[in-house]
């Protein structure tokens, strides 16, 4: 099962309020994500911690949940705002200034500098923010993560769905065609781990 393949909106009177609200919304969403893990850290960490084993378990799975949470997000957004990027030189720049490209563990040129024909090589079939190597990165993430701890991989799951749906929220609308693409393919690998497993994946389409 996969999740239904959108087409982009290209309506461009809406691409200008994207780039004028987006850097504020990743600043909210970075804050909101630090803070949910302080919060989890300092105001459950004590009432787990009560709970014996079974408490201290729950909470790794809700820390790896926030940080597969994290990739999903981030990597989505930088994936669109490089394809957007592709075609506007203004538009990578807007998109992108606020993203920290090493915590997805991107290395390579200054995303900020790339021209038009480096931006579409990055997400081209081979690019690091391609399909496929995005698409693996994030469930390699998830199922190494994981290790053969089905709760971690089932909130590993959790995390893809709700990562890809604030990205789409912080982008303002229906995210390209590639990034529907690249996220169908990173959980049907994730949901196959947890298959051969002998779990039951969730709901894919929920």
């Amino acid at each position: 099962m996969q999740i239904n393949s959108y087409s982009r909106v290209a309506v461009e009177s809406q691409v200008s309020n994207r780039k004028a609200n987006l850097n504020t919304k990743l600043e909210d969403a970075n804050t909101k994500s630090a803070n949910s893990t302080k919060d989890i850290d300092e105001d459950k960490l004590s009432k787990l911690a009560s709970m014996g084993g079974k408490g201290i378990t729950e909470l790794y799975a809700m820390n790896f949940m926030q940080q597969v949470f994290s990739m999903s997000s981030s990597n989505g957004l930088t994936q669109a705002g490089i394809f957007q990027g592709a075609q506007s030189k203004d538009s990578l720049t807007a998109i992108l200034s606020n993203v920290d490209f090493k915590a997805i563990g991107y290395e390579g040129k200054d995303i900020l500098s790339l021209n038009a024909d480096e931006a579409k090589e990055l997400i081209g079939e081979d690019g690091y923010f391609g399909v496929a190597k995005t698409s693996q990165r994030l469930a390699d993430f998830v199922i190494n993560g994981a290790g053969e701890d089905m709760e971690k991989l089932q909130k590993g799951l959790e995390g893809l769905k709700a990562g890809f749906a604030q990205a789409e929220k912080m982008w303002g609308g229906k995210l390209p065609d590639i990034s529907y693409e690249t996220i169908d393919k990173a959980i049907e690998t994730v949901t196959q781990k947890i298959n051969e497993m002998g779990g039951n994946s969730l709901d894919i389409n929920a």
